[in-house]
């Protein structure tokens, strides 16, 4: 499915190593590091993803066959009504938050290109088990880091932060302050994500990927704890249903054997469920709060925004707005009923593209993609930070292991010949 490459020497292979060693350090380990012009963030991995664009396209457009998948043109297509009414909206009512601006721009023009139409062949210079340790030992690091500020705050009063690395320097010293975090001892767990829904979010997409190239149980759960010290209803959902899939998954391959069902894997899953729930009520004491705060009848002042659906009109009415927590109703509410069917057809659309090319499921790490997505999928009707940096950079950088597959390996002589990675042991 992946077009067709040109063949490269050594060296453009290191380069493009390095360049998946600084994305997956600065926009999976370090995703907020960086800087502020007034209220627009500009972080090091999404600098780092428009100053190499350009290069890019350049050699794509020039060296590289531009020959398109069907699946490939059916993903970008659903890109395009949500596209056609930010132009509509934005020619129409103006612009009345540039940061908004910014940021939609980014998030569904700029990403989705990238991710999309330029990306895909250079997946060939990528060694995918060098890639994969990347990907692990990021994810482990800022889960440890979190896990250790979340036990460090209550003896010191403070989190260690590291300006223009762990944290944007426009938001040095203010996290406990501007970020909705505060539960009552505990504060949320939030790494280097500053914000615990943000940080679940992100990482439970990324989740069954992680699973998929984890071997070590331990990580497996570092990561699970990390994400159920964040304290937040939402990321605790998303982590149910990370099991739900998997129990169902296993379930539904002994549809064979009907009646006769085998439980061995099954049973692990339950178990798996069965203790994920028990630290959810360990996270209730580190919370300090009862089962009321599980089942609160307002879902924490969301239930209240449901309104938003009843009073949208077809198109946008509004200068070009953004999204809140509740990204399906928001849709509804600042982009009318036309704008919720387009966001639905960017979020639903890997389910979708099942009816045009079903053999991501024959593929592991693409049916772990896909799961990744089907996660987010149902997030964003809780609470999607889909506004915040890195959210989208994920969904796209997910969609396209999806679409494409994660990047084979490469022979013993050529990984021999790639550099070490510098925060990460150097194995395979």
């Amino acid at each position: 499915m992946v077009d067709p490459q040109i063949e490269t020497s050594q060296p453009k292979h290191r380069i493009a190593m390095f360049a998946a060693w600084f994305m997956m350090v600065f926009l999976v380990l370090f995703p907020k590091g960086g800087i502020k012009f007034g209220p627009v963030p500009l972080t090091w991995g999404y600098a780092f993803l428009g100053f190499t664009a350009p290069v890019l396209i350049v050699i794509r457009l020039l060296a590289m066959p531009l020959r398109f998948s069907k699946t490939l043109l059916w993903a970008i297509a659903l890109q395009v009504p949500f596209q056609v009414l930010f132009v509509y909206a934005g020619l129409t009512y103006g612009v009345d938050n540039p940061a908004y601006f910014f940021s939609l721009l980014t998030n569904h023009f700029f990403l989705p290109a990238m991710f999309f139409l330029v990306y895909p062949p250079f997946l060939q210079l990528i060694d995918g088990d060098r890639l994969a340790v990347y990907f692990r030992w990021c994810i482990l690091l800022a889960a440890l880091w979190g896990i250790f500020n979340f036990f460090w705050h209550p003896f010191t009063g403070h989190f260690i932060e590291i300006p223009y690395l762990t944290v944007n320097a426009g938001d040095y010293g203010t996290l406990e302050y501007t970020k909705h975090i505060a539960r009552g001892l505990y504060l949320k767990l939030i790494s280097t994500y500053n914000n615990g829904n943000l940080y679940g979010v992100c990482t439970l997409m990324l989740l069954p990927l992680y699973n998929h190239f984890e071997t070590h149980r331990w990580r497996r759960w570092t990561l699970k704890i990390a994400l159920l010290l964040t304290l937040s209803r939402s990321v605790w959902v998303g982590i149910v249903l990370e099991q739900l899939l998997t129990s169902l998954v296993v379930l539904w391959r002994q549809i064979d054997t009907f009646p006769r069902i085998y439980l061995g894997k099954a049973t692990k899953q339950v178990m798996a469920l069965c203790a994920t729930i028990g630290f959810i009520f360990i996270g209730l004491i580190f919370n300090s709060s009862s089962l009321s705060f599980l089942f609160d009848a307002t879902g924490g002042g969301r239930v209240q925004k449901l309104s938003g659906l009843f009073q949208a009109t077809l198109l946008p009415n509004r200068p070009l707005w953004s999204f809140d927590e509740i990204v399906y109703v928001s849709a509804a509410e600042y982009w009318g009923y036309s704008g919720l069917v387009a966001v639905c057809l960017i979020l639903c659309g890997p389910l979708l593209l099942l009816f045009v090319d079903s053999s991501a499921l024959t593929s592991p790490t693409r049916r772990a993609a896909l799961k990744g997505l089907v996660i987010y999928m149902v997030m964003a009707g809780i609470d999607g930070g889909i506004v915040f940096i890195p959210t989208m950079a994920f969904f796209y950088f997910v969609y396209l292991i999806y679409l494409f597959g994660w990047p084979k390996a490469f022979p013993k002589t050529q990984r021999a010949a790639a550099p070490s990675p510098a925060l990460v042991p150097a194995e395979a």
